[in-house]
């Protein structure tokens, strides 16, 4: 290659990606409906670009390959030849070896060989009743055709100009015709749509677009595409005649993934982690100057500050904004894998997802792919019965599996459902004294959800025998222990023959927390705000003792075991005393369970930067980290899940 086009291998590397990605969703899109065209023309597209693509950057072998899965999709798209079960199968594995292909060339290297499975895609393309590339022209079926638009709306000759310097020509008319397509309809383009594609054309296109949208808007919309140099637009004389649609069977259509358009700069993770880094530091800055203006007592310096803080705290907003990442990047690619998995274990499953809108910092992101991996093959291996076990019960012989993420407050909750057979708490049980976790004589002090949460210790397996996905006692306390060391939680809901649901709930970010700062004595700790539901005066709370331990009724009737700061972190002896009058009541809840905790005085809301604790006490219990407080001091940060072990 090149050194001028080694500069655009990194932007070949991420679109190629997108392509991909779109071409699996669009594959499992046509499985799952093989009479819609629409998935046959995204999959379509996206080989014909990535051949352009793969063939400008001088990767041969990528483009022959991506050259026959296009000729297959035609044979498809012009209904020469169905997209039965086989057909996917062997796209998708194309796919694969595309992927492997864009690795191997983009090294410089020749170690993957497709040779056999470019002869078995044009065997399959041969078997339609036509073959080969179809022939570009006006008449080309590729072109988009015109579509009639229920609220009218203008009609503009839309002209673009690339820059001269722009190598990936074809991938820039796309992403631009796109844009104007979710403005309006695009009626034409000129050139014809395939010899766009095909980059046959200088720097200047042309497209026809019907929309509401004015003129300045369309400009806008276009010239923030990459390498789009000038936009003009100008109204276009309607045609004579459109001809009107026929009308046909209304039925509901399938989202069908669609190429981002995001206009991104690649930005390193070690690059994000030094900005917030920075930013941290501003904000104890921030602190320590706060401090000295309410001790000087200077109007002018704490108007100052106070601009300072704004312009801070904008500052920090935006810097974690470019660490947070929709969960739709690391769930796009879970559909494959389930489809993959079920199909392997004979299995009738409905894959669905939700919520891939929401965001999470990178370094979570990053980290939360395979404890979902686990959840899905156990909802799949050990949740989902065979089709037969399912009718006879008097379920539908097609099991439901979901993956869904929604926010609640500073938290995001993943949730992995299945409406298979549940689990057996009993079973459970019995397998746990097995195994001498717990003792047969303690059960009346387990509840459903906490013999559940016996999964979820190491090596712990109900599986009769050993199979390729599951069963070999890993798994469950692979996925608590990532998702702890995480700063989260995990909690499972089960009901027997009904199905499972296993919910992670994880921070938003592990940079920046707000925190409510309380004190033991002259020390002072943080609390998670995420963590916290109430804070109370003790003449506000009733307390109880039950077993001879204090306890705080909450309003509706239950009850909340009550533990002493000073006594949980050692500083004062374990007696399970009440509070003390002048005490604060601070209600925490963590997976799901409410405990208060008394404290000696309040310090107030603070937002702290997490400090990670030096590895002499990764081991230590209660603690999620440190930060570093105005006046200088140093203040521990309390982990709420672990917190009532630590000294008892």
């Amino acid at each position: 290659m090149s050194d001028d086009m080694s500069a655009y291998k990194d932007v070949f590397l991420s679109e190629s990606a997108e392509y991909v990605q779109a071409i699996t969703e669009g594959l499992l899109a046509l499985e799952g409906d093989p009479n819609d065209l629409e998935p046959v023309e995204t999959v379509f597209r996206g080989a014909h670009s990535l051949k352009g693509m793969s063939a400008t950057m001088g990767y041969t072998r990528t483009a022959e390959l991506t050259h026959t899965m296009e000729s297959l999709m035609d044979t498809v798209r012009k209904r020469e030849q169905s997209a039965d079960s086989s057909l996917i199968d062997l796209m998708l594995r194309a796919v694969d070896a595309v992927k492997e292909l864009i690795d191997d060339e983009s090294s410089g290297n020749a170690a993957v060989d497709v040779s056999e499975l470019v002869s078995a895609i044009v065997a399959r393309t041969g078997s339609g009743t036509a073959a080969g590339p179809v022939p570009a022209g006006p008449a080309d079926t590729a072109a988009p055709a015109p579509v009639p638009t229920a609220d009218g709306g203008a009609l503009y000759r839309v002209r673009i100009t690339l820059s001269e310097t722009c190598v990936l020509k074809a991938v820039r008319a796309y992403m631009a015709i796109k844009r104007l397509g979710h403005m309006g309809s695009v009626v034409d383009t000129e050139p014809s749509a395939r010899q766009i594609e095909d980059e046959a054309f200088g720097h200047t296109f042309s497209v026809i677009v019907r929309t509401r949208e004015d003129r300045d808007s369309i400009i806008a919309a276009v010239g923030a595409i990459s390498e789009v140099d000038a936009v003009e637009v100008a109204t276009e004389e309607a045609p004579a005649a459109v001809p009107e649609e026929r009308p046909s069977e209304e039925r509901p259509r399938k989202s069908v993934p669609k190429l981002a358009e995001t206009q991104t700069v690649r930005v390193s993770i070690g690059h994000l982690d030094s900005m917030v880094n920075l930013v941290g530091e501003l904000v104890i800055i921030r602190s320590r100057l706060d401090r000295l203006a309410r001790d000087l007592d200077s109007t002018d310096l704490v108007e100052t500050l106070s601009a300072l803080e704004q312009i801070s705290a904008e500052l920090q907003h935006e810097v974690m904004q470019t660490r947070m990442v929709p969960v739709g990047n690391i769930f796009n690619r879970f559909p494959r894998m389930v489809r993959d998995l079920a199909r392997d274990l004979g299995r009738s499953v409905s894959f669905e997802m939700g919520g891939l809108d929401i965001e999470l910092d990178r370094t979570v992101l990053d980290e939360i792919g395979d404890p979902i991996v686990h959840l899905l093959r156990n909802a799949l291996d050990h949740g989902i019965e065979p089709e037969e076990e399912r009718v006879a019960a008097g379920k539908p012989g097609k099991g439901t599996v979901r993956l869904e993420a929604g926010r609640d407050r500073d938290l995001v909750r993943i949730i992995v459902s299945d409406d298979g057979k549940g689990m057996d708490p009993e079973r459970i049980w019995a397998k746990a004294i097995e195994r001498g976790l717990v003792q047969r004589n303690e059960r009346d002090s387990y509840s459903a959800s906490d013999i559940f949460m016996l999964t979820c210790e190491p090596g712990f397996s109900t599986a009769e025998k050993t199979t390729a996905v599951s069963g070999r006692g890993v798994g469950m306390d692979v996925v608590k222990g990532k998702i702890e060391y995480l700063g989260g939680t995990i909690t499972i809901h089960s009901e027997l023959g009904r199905g499972s649901r296993i919910v992670l709930t994880l921070p938003l970010t592990l940079a920046i927390i707000q925190s409510l700062l309380v004190g033991s004595g002259e020390q002072i700790f943080a609390v998670p705000l995420s963590a916290v539901t109430e804070v109370l005066a003790r003449d506000e709370v009733r307390l109880k003792t039950v077993d001879g331990a204090p306890v705080v009724v909450l309003r509706d009737g239950s009850v909340a075991p009550l533990f002493r700061l000073d006594e949980v972190i050692g500083s004062a002896e374990r007696r399970q005393r009440m509070p003390e009058a002048s005490d604060h009541i601070v209600l925490m809840e963590s997976a799901e369970q409410v405990r208060a905790l008394a404290v000696q005085h309040l310090v107030g809301r603070h937002e702290v930067v997490i400090k990670p604790l030096s590895p002499l006490f990764k081991d230590l219990r209660g603690l999620g980290g440190a930060t570093v407080l105005g006046d200088g001091r140093v203040a521990l940060i309390l982990d709420p899940r672990t917190l009532f072990g630590m000294g008892v």
